[in-house]
């Protein structure tokens, strides 16, 4: 009975230790680039979104980049920090006409009041600010007719919607060419807006849960200590009661 009630006293007391660390842990710091991606082109001027947050002691996130061909290369402020909360927005611009080509790293950092922090890179983003766009040239004096003559074409002609019919395809239409074609169906528009799906997840629902499930545990836990001490020390006093009861039924 001792060594049964001294296991269930170990149990219920590290219940009740990894329930307080739970409920003492920090919120989880949300520091996050979601464009530009690793390895994209970039040019002109670029909106980096993403998301910088914490629910209890957020302070301010920056926005920084450096050349990533250099490992010597020092961390460059995109702009200066800002103090406000984001999710899923606009984080910050970055004017990639500022810096030469090249291959660069982008990073948010996320600070907290209590001097904590979290950062996000990314990384193998390429500036192409001076990339010449490729025009056709030809020999000096001497014309292109492909370029200079214009080829003319069939004249273009309009598409007549066909009158509703009793086609099985329902929900098509037909597109009439008048130049002597065969006709072609075309494929039904629709117009509802496709639903976004949303990966987030609430950690502080996922923490009430779990806070809310170890004190359910230790509250069970500490009914049945009692139970199995009252068992303990009632035993003999309900014993002596049956006896009574019985001796009383046996003179009867």
């Amino acid at each position: 009975m001792a060594r049964r009630l001294s296991l269930l006293l170990s149990v219920w007391l590290s219940v009740l230790l990894v329930g307080i660390a739970a409920a003492q842990s920090p919120d989880e710091i949300v520091a996050v680039i979601t464009s530009p991606t690793d390895g994209q082109q970039l040019f002109g001027l670029i909106n980096v979104t993403g998301s910088a947050e914490h629910p209890t002691a957020f302070d301010s996130y920056t926005l920084e980049y450096s050349d990533q061909s250099d490992p010597n290369a020092s961390w460059m402020l995109v702009q200066p920090a800002v103090q406000q909360q984001t999710l899923n927005a606009v984080l910050g611009t970055w004017n990639t006409n500022m810096v030469p080509d090249g291959v660069y790293r982008l990073r948010l950092r996320v600070f907290l009041t209590d001097g904590q922090s979290q950062e996000f890179t990314v990384s193998s983003l390429r500036v192409v600010n001076s990339a010449p766009t490729p025009v056709p040239t030809t020999a000096a004096g001497v014309s292109d007719p492909a370029i200079s003559a214009p080829v003319p074409g069939p004249s273009p002609t309009s598409p007549i919607e066909q009158p509703p019919s009793s086609n099985p395809l329902a929900g098509e239409t037909t597109a009439l060419d008048t130049t002597g074609g065969e006709t072609a169906p075309l494929a039904p528009v629709s117009s509802e807006p496709r639903a976004e799906k949303s990966t987030r997840i609430n950690t502080q629902r996922v923490r009430g849960a779990f806070c809310a499930g170890v004190y359910l545990t230790l509250g069970i836990f500490g009914i049945m200590i009692v139970y199995y001490l009252l068992r303990g020390r009632l035993r003999p006093y309900t014993r002596r009661l049956a006896w009574d009861v019985q001796d009383d039924y046996e003179h009867e």
